[in-house]
């Protein structure tokens, strides 16, 4: 690892005593550490995080500032000695503090199998920064107290054995970037006082709010959950959202925390790439024998099953289309969430009347991009998203799509290949698709539309992304 400062208390005196050799003994460094002048926050987060029992959150600070204030540092780093019971696995080379290197944090998206639209965007950023020599990713420890270096071998090959570090990180200066959202209160409260202490340039990718401003789509309990991922936020320099929809979001929140006396982040948009994936031709045979039913077009809705994604109003209207004649299939392709029990059973009475529908889960990767291809059109009528990664990826495969007619989906749209519908309007939804199977030559326009639409890669994404946080 490169601009290592130092392990245990000898990198700790190191860090906070530059011009002074550390004693020999763990009890001389200590004594060095007693005779520092002018301590405050930055300090305290970093003797918090070596003595202590990990990464502290912004209220352990704020009180370790204030011993330090009535009594000295040495009063702090007494406290913090007399409070180890295994001081040797704290005092030792278990610790690295590192100065410079970029910590990207994708702790999730690394110790999950999941490949939800989040993760891959995390994932993503990874591929892209990872045989940069001055990034290190890591994640958390199962406490959340400590960020733990990840195996890049190991990440790429989505291996959970040995995926984790045994030495812990300390950011002492250079950058941080969270790359996915969280939903972990003890992880959001210590990644705050990172933004708020380490002296480092902090940033997350903004990828939505829709817990807040669209919260009856969510699971019970997240917007309290995602209020405490905002409080970190609020102390970090750079929110890079992926699109203006949720950069707008964004700047709203933004501007109640004035009311905190807060400013409150930078917020800048990077959007996501429209990407088209590999699909090899050795998959094209199952992906069709799989998907498509013979004579029929396919329509495809990728996505989970959650409130959100409005997939109980694509059946709707595509019994009303099958009861007027129409001839098409229709693929779900996407797990279930929560809430997605009426969705279940619905489908279930179409598949038990002889509808053509079906839905998968857990398909390889070039099984759906091959999806994409053998799509006539995608529909994607959400009710809020940060970016709308099926339409983005569907339109780069060349396939038009039926989609919502406000935020990032008729941002995306913008560019041609789309359809726009209310999607809170059922009818509106069933004529949108009906003017696609009723009319092979708007098809045809949008499908050459979708086709010429300038490529955005992942690669474009990821330098853009590192030019506003890092550079």
């Amino acid at each position: 690892m490169s601009a290592v400062i130092g392990t245990g208390t000898r990198g700790l005196v190191r860090a906070l005593l530059p011009s002074v050799t550390p004693a020999a003994t763990s009890a001389g460094r200590l004594a060095q550490l007693s005779s520092i002048e002018g301590a405050g926050g930055r300090e305290a987060w970093l003797l918090l995080t070596v003595l202590g029992a990990g990464l502290p959150t912004s209220q352990e600070v704020e009180s370790a500032v204030r011993l330090m204030r009535h009594d000295g540092v040495g009063a702090l780093v007494a406290k913090l000695a007399r409070e180890r019971r295994h001081p040797r696995r704290w005092f030792g080379p278990r610790i690295d503090i590192v100065d410079a290197p970029v910590l990207l944090d994708v702790h999730d998206s690394a110790s999950s199998r999941l490949m939800t639209g989040v993760q891959r965007v995390a994932r993503s950023i990874a591929t892209e920064w990872m045989n940069r020599d001055d990034v290190v990713l890591v994640g958390w420890s199962t406490r959340r107290t400590q960020l733990l270096p990840l195996d890049r071998s190991k990440f790429l090959s989505r291996t959970q054995r040995g995926l984790f570090g045994r030495r812990a990180v300390v950011p002492w200066g250079g950058h941080y970037l969270l790359a996915e959202s969280i939903n972990e209160p003890e992880r959001a409260s210590r990644i705050q006082a990172i933004g708020q202490y380490a002296g480092l340039r902090s940033a997350m990718v903004g990828n939505d709010a829709i817990p807040l401003t669209t919260a009856e789509t969510t699971g019970p309990g997240m917007p309290g959950v995602f209020a405490k991922y905002l409080a970190a936020a609020s102390r970090l320099d750079v929110v890079a959202t992926i699109s203006a929809a949720a950069a707008g979001e964004y700047e709203g929140w933004r501007a109640m925390l004035s009311s905190a006396g807060l400013g409150g982040p930078l917020i800048d948009v990077v959007a996501l790439p429209a990407d088209a994936g590999e699909a090899p031709a050795s998959a094209e045979a199952e992906a069709s024998a799989l998907l498509t039913e013979p004579g029929m077009p396919m329509v495809l809705v990728v996505g989970s099953h959650e409130p959100r994604k409005n997939h109980l109003a694509v059946l709707h209207a595509s019994e009303v289309l099958w009861r007027e004649g129409h001839e098409f299939s229709l693929v779900f392709i996407g797990g279930n969430a929560w809430n997605s029990e009426e969705f279940a059973l619905s489908l279930s009475e179409l598949r038990a009347a002889g509808r053509p529908v079906a839905s998968h889960a857990g398909l390889p990767e070039p099984i759906l991009w091959w999806a994409y291809r053998l799509a006539a059109f995608t529909v994607f009528p959400s009710f809020n998203e940060g970016f709308g990664l099926p339409v983005a990826e569907s339109l780069a495969s060349g396939t038009p799509a039926v989609t919502s007619n406000f935020g990032s989906m008729a941002e995306l749209a913008g560019s041609g290949g789309c359809v726009l519908v209310d999607p809170r309007d059922d009818a509106s939804i069933a004529a949108g698709m009906r003017s696609l199977l009723a009319d092979p030559a708007r098809l045809a326009a949008l499908t050459a539309e979708a086709t010429g639409r300038p490529p955005r890669s992942w690669h474009d994404y990821a330098s853009e992304l590192w030019n506003l946080v890092v550079a």
